[in-house]
């Protein structure tokens, strides 16, 4: 297999996952540079290696946390002084094999990591998928216009085949902290599904225990 070397795009509080899409404001010189690169390329060369930058919890220093998902640009838009908005929609996890020099901006050799689940976990791929569209639909409800993800974009998820984008557009588009996110991106696909549904379920039992004193709330704001 040919060497796959990524730009890396390190963010605080960003944390892409496989089939969603992350949009960016690009107005540093050394992105603006990786940017000008991305788009002189074939349009699915377009890759760029999205990763965790954060504190590690024990020393206080700045680490990158792996895996990343690389994310191909499949939108740019030009800003007039240069900056650019873009939208990188994620394509695979990856580990860094190890940095390359030669750019104003980090880039590495990554190893693709896999996102499939074994045909013998059939049944359990057939459960999680339906379990996880019951319980988006009912703490959607609970939550009203406070649920954080747009319904509209997991419209036709739940079906047979729809584990991945359904687990994914969870994880990405929950209100949980980075470091969250980033424990579930590191999972395989079966576990990161069972854990966006333990979070659900969680979800749903605290929305249930406060539904009785939901209308205090509405009388206060309406006084």
């Amino acid at each position: 297999m040919p060497e796959l070397v990524l730009p890396l795009f390190p963010l605080p509080d960003v944390v892409h996952f496989p089939g969603t899409r992350l949009p960016l404001h690009i107005f540093e010189p050394r992105y603006r540079e990786m940017v000008a690169e991305l788009l002189a390329r074939p349009a699915a060369e377009r890759r760029v290696g999205m990763i965790l930058a954060a504190p590690d919890p024990a020393t206080g220093a700045t680490e990158l946390y792996e895996p990343g998902c690389a994310g191909r640009l499949v939108e740019h838009e030009p800003l007039a002084d240069g900056r650019s908005n873009i939208v990188l929609e994620g394509e695979f996890r990856f580990e860094i094999e190890g940095l390359v020099e030669g750019r104003p901006y980090r880039r590495a050799r990554v190893r693709p990591l896999a996102e499939g689940v074994p045909a013998l976990e059939h049944e359990r791929v057939s459960r999680l998928e339906g379990e996880l569209a019951r319980l988006v639909a009912a703490v959607a409800a609970a939550a009203g216009a406070a649920f954080p993800i747009d319904l509209g974009t997991l419209a036709g998820l739940g079906s047979p085949g729809s584990l991945a984008p359904l687990a994914n557009r969870l994880a990405a588009g929950l209100d949980l902290p980075a470091l969250r996110r980033q424990s579930l991106l590191a999972e395989p696909l079966l576990e990161r599904a069972e854990q966006v549904a333990g979070i659900l379920r969680s979800r749903l039992k605290v929305l249930g225990f406060l539904a009785p004193f939901r209308h205090l709330a509405d009388a206060a704001r309406s006084n």
